[in-house]
């Protein structure tokens, strides 16, 4: 199994996690998104993670800032039980890793292209509990391993339009968690 794969999937498992704490009621609170409720955030990240497994051969891609809340649906936790399973079944497939994909980030591996992802639906795991109040805690792990990569990245490629916000300087004496969460343009 690759390290990105194994991130990804934990990842994954997280947000999943998440999904399923989160109080039938909170779904319509604002998050740290800008004029995404809770529901936007989980819709967003649900299609994420679909359009993985649609580049990975299973299923279709859709726009990942189109029907949000109806990708969420009035059940989040249990509509991504669907996505998560095609997510597993595509990625499970034999060469689907070495798969060319094209994305706004350019062309690379399947592979590569896990890798690029964990941020989004890591961060987006942290704006859904944020939004709806459920423990805010992220895997430890995950977070040092995106924060490490985030920070390896070009920033032009991190920053602007349907990307993150400025960084938020925190000072230095911030943990691991606290430093991802301000890098992508989050007040922890």
């Amino acid at each position: 199994m690759s390290e990105n794969l194994r991130l990804y999937t934990s990842i994954v498992f997280g947000f999943e996690h998440v999904l399923r704490l989160v109080p039938a009621d909170a779904w319509d609170d604002p998050s740290p998104c800008e004029g995404w409720t809770a529901r936007d955030v989980a819709g967003h990240a649900m299609s994420v993670v679909n359009n993985v497994a649609a580049r990975a051969g299973i299923g279709r891609q859709v726009d990942v800032f189109k029907d949000l809340a109806r990708w969420a649906g009035d059940d989040p936790a249990t509509n991504f039980r669907a996505v998560r399973n095609r997510y597993l079944e595509a990625t499970d497939q034999p060469g689907a890793l070495q798969r060319p994909v094209t994305s706004r980030l350019g062309e690379m591996t399947l592979d590569r292209f896990l890798g690029q992802m964990c941020v989004d639906t890591l961060v987006h795991t942290w704006d859904v509990a944020r939004a709806t109040g459920v423990d805010e805690r992220l895997d430890p792990d995950a977070v040092s391993a995106v924060l490490r990569d985030l920070l390896a990245r070009d920033s032009d490629l991190v920053r602007g339009p349907d990307r993150y916000a400025d960084a938020v300087d925190l000072g230095a004496d911030v943990d691991e968690q606290r430093r991802l969460l301000a890098y992508s343009g989050r007040t922890p």
